[in-house]
């Protein structure tokens, strides 16, 4: 048998070597092998089904006020065509914006 080093280094060489189909398959087989040995294994959790989560009311301004008492799924999938559109158009902006929200 091989230790997890050994197989570690197997996946790193592989990893670094030219892009073949039989690096590829060696590869798939190690890290086969590695997730069957040593990762550990987490029972399987029950998925529970969302529900539908409405925004409360935060404020008065005109953007607050359209949203209030909208699905949240609704008014993100909004927000994220918006902030793709700013992405594009002010880069400086929306990179202001993803750090402001990131802290």
């Amino acid at each position: 048998m091989f230790s997890k080093v050994e197989l570690l280094d197997a996946i790193d060489e592989l990893e670094n070597s030219p892009a073949t189909y039989q690096n590829a398959e060696k590869l798939a087989t190690f890290y086969l092998l590695y997730d069957h040995l040593y990762i550990q294994k987490e029972p399987l959790q029950r998925i529970e089904p969302t529900r539908e989560v409405t925004i409360d009311r935060y404020g008065d301004s005109d953007f607050l006020e359209a949203i209030t008492d909208k699905k949240s799924e609704d008014i993100w999938r909004i927000m994220d065509e918006l902030m793709a559109t700013l992405e594009m158009l002010q880069p400086k902006l929306y990179r202001a914006t993803i750090d402001q929200i990131k802290e």
